[in-house]
Formats: C-alpha cells, sequence, structure tokens
C-alpha cells in the first residue's frame, strides 16, 4: 500500500497508488464504499487527509484494502469508479498527475546525525551515547516531481540516503517499548546539505545553514504503512547518482532504532500525526572532510534512491534561477 499525495488540473488530492500504477482518491472513495456498504458509525471523512488517515491507525489500513477490493469488483464488472455524487476518484498518470511529497504541511522534522556504525566508523569518530538530532522546516521539502536546487550560497553541496519514519498518533514521554504503536508508515528521504556551510572555519556546526535552504530535502514516493512493511530492520538500501553507487548496506546498520529514537525525543516533545524522523545515513557520505571533490553535487544530477519495501525516489538535480532584475521603480532585493 502506497499512500500519496498528488495533484491534477491544481486540484489536490490524497489518495494511494495502486499496484496497476493508477491514482485513487481516498476520500471520495471511502464516501462511495460507506454508501454502497454502510457500517453503523462509520465515518466516511476518515480519510479527508493523511492526518485523518493516520489517526485510524490500523483501522485505516483494513479499510483501504476492503476499498481497493471493492474497486476491483466494479471493474470487473465493466463499471468505471465513480462515487455516487458523480465525482471521480480514480486516474491514470497520463491524464496529468503530479506526485507531491507525501508530508503534512506544518509538520515537525527531525533528522539523526552520526546515527550508523559504518558512518560513524569512516568519519573516526566514537559511537554517540544518545541519539543525536537536528531539525528541518518545511521549506526545505520536495517531492517526486520536483528537483532538489542547487543554491550558490553553498560550494559543497552533497546528499545521503536515510530511511524515514512518520508519526501516527499524539504523545509525548512515549516508552520505547510502546513506540512503535505511535508510528504510522515508512518513507525514503534525500538530505542534502552544504558541507562548506554546515561545517564553517573555526565555527561550530551550523545545521541551519548546511541543512535549511529551500528545496535540500526530498521526501516520497509515498508512505508505506508499517502494517504493510513489517519489520523495519534490515531493508536495504542503495543511493546512486549518475548511476554510481555512492552507498550500499541496509537499516541494520542504525545505531539507535526507531523506538529508542521516539522515546529520546518525545521527552520533552510531544510527536503530532504527520512529523517526520529521518534515521540517519549510512557510509558513504563524507566528501568535503575528506577534500573528495568528485562528491559535490552538480546541476543535471539525477539521483536514484531505493529502500526494500518501500521503493525507489529518484530525483533531478537543478541549479537555482538567477533573481529577475528589478524593473523601473522597484527596489532592489535585499
Amino acid at each position: 500500500m502506497k499512500l500519496v499525495h498528488f495533484s491534477l488540473a491544481d486540484q489536490f488530492h490524497f489518495g494511494m497508488l495502486t499496484d496497476a500504477n493508477e491514482y485513487i482518491d481516498l476520500d471520495t472513495a471511502c464516501r462511495d464504499y460507506f454508501g454502497v456498504n454502510p457500517i453503523k458509525g462509520a465515518d466516511p471523512s476518515r480519510f479527508r487527509d493523511m492526518r485523518a488517515f493516520f489517526s485510524g491507525g490500523a483501522e485505516s489500513v483494513e479499510i483501504t484494502r476492503k476499498i481497493t477490493d471493492y474497486i476491483d469488483r466494479r471493474r470487473k464488472m465493466g463499471w468505471t469508479p465513480r462515487a455516487a455524487t458523480g465525482a471521480r476518484y480514480l486516474f491514470k498518470p497520463e491524464e496529468g498527475v503530479k506526485l507531491l511529497a507525501p508530508v503534512i504541511r506544518g509538520t515537525k522534522i527531525y533528522c539523526l546525525a552520526t546515527n550508523s556504525r559504518s558512518h560513524v566508523a569512516e568519519q573516526n569518530k566514537p559511537i554517540p551515547r544518545q541519539p543525536y538530532a537536528f531539525a528541518r522546516f518545511f521549506n526545505s521539502l520536495v517531492g517526486p516531481s520536483e528537483s532538489l536546487i542547487l543554491h550558490s550560497a553553498g560550494t559543497f553541496p552533497d546528499v545521503e540516503l536515510e530511511l524515514a519514519a512518520v508519526i501516527g498518533r499524539t504523545g509525548k514521554h512515549i516508552a520505547a517499548s510502546e513506540a512503535m504503536g505511535y508510528v504510522a508508515g515508512f518513507t525514503i528521504v534525500l538530505d542534502m546539505g552544504y558541507r562548506d556551510l554546515q561545517y564553517p572555519p573555526d565555527s561550530p556546526v551550523d545545521w541551519v545553514m548546511g541543512k535549511g535552504f529551500d528545496a535540500s530535502m526530498a521526501v516520497g514516493p509515498w508512505i508505506v504503512p508499517k502494517e504493510e512493511l513489517g519489520e523495519p530492520y534490515p531493508l536495504a538500501m542503495e543511493l546512486k547518482v549518475n548511476g554510481t553507487v555512492r552507498q550500499k548496506g541496509d537499516t541494520s546498520d542504525y545505531i539507535f532504532r526507531l523506538p529508542e529514537v521516539v522515546a529520546h525525543l518525545s521527552r520533552g516533545i510531544t510527536l503530532e500525526p504527520g512529523d517526520v524522523i529521518s534515521l540517519g545515513t549510512l557510509a558513504g557520505a563524507p566528501g568535503y572532510e575528506f577534500g573528495k571533490e568528485s562528491r559535490k553535487l552538480q546541476a543535471g544530477d539525477s539521483i536514484d534512491a531505493s529502500i526494500e519495501k518501500i521503493g525507489r525516489l529518484v530525483i533531478p538535480v537543478k541549479a537555482e534561477a538567477p533573481p529577475r532584475p528589478a524593473g523601473p521603480g522597484t527596489p532592489p532585493t535585499p
């Protein structure tokens, strides 16, 4: 099951991508399903967006399975899936569907640093005693139909592949033993940063300038519910740039696993549905520290990331468009 955000003719939809590579608007499909299959106490608005879906937990996943079976039965009978209201809820890629980042606007984004044994070893650092996290912001996100953008302010852009978890329930002071009950699903993250800005000369690490630029973190292409994915350790991971493998390993390399990370963050932070926790990179990320000029991303590069049981996220790299010249009487850009 692949939960997605997508748009068609500038209309936003929450739904899923089927095995037949078709897009279902789950909100409309759910209303139609309950209209034909009435269930006492059923809430037909439960799929109005991804946050509502997450709040339903495993029941949302089960109802989605029933909806897809219902659609398949209708199609075998020769019907075009359409709600009783006349609204369509099944779309094809060739109609111009644009796949968006499967992230709820305004949610919090946490990224783990130095969280794999192989990455710690290649940097010759000690194993950390507790999870080490920094925050990203919504401005940095792009979806599967967009590009990572290179900004002229940084001179050493690099990229890392990471497994990310998406929170499904509100919680604080969560015990590690209960943490997976707060996880909704998993997705792929491409974490691009500017090493020269992250490690400025004679200064502390600067996470905001190194990792906070616009369009510097790709998420997607979808979220796989935990009920579908199963155990997230180990999952094979591979990152290629222009066809050349840069990272290869699996999630068993992570030092702090998801239950420990959720427990650590929730000691003082209320985790909410849609929050993203990116679990960190494997070996093969450093370039700037070791003078590997070949690791710099260039405009025109293609990044191909894959994680077992989730899929592939393929993202191009583009240079930031130059600012438009000021017209007569227009004050200069500060």
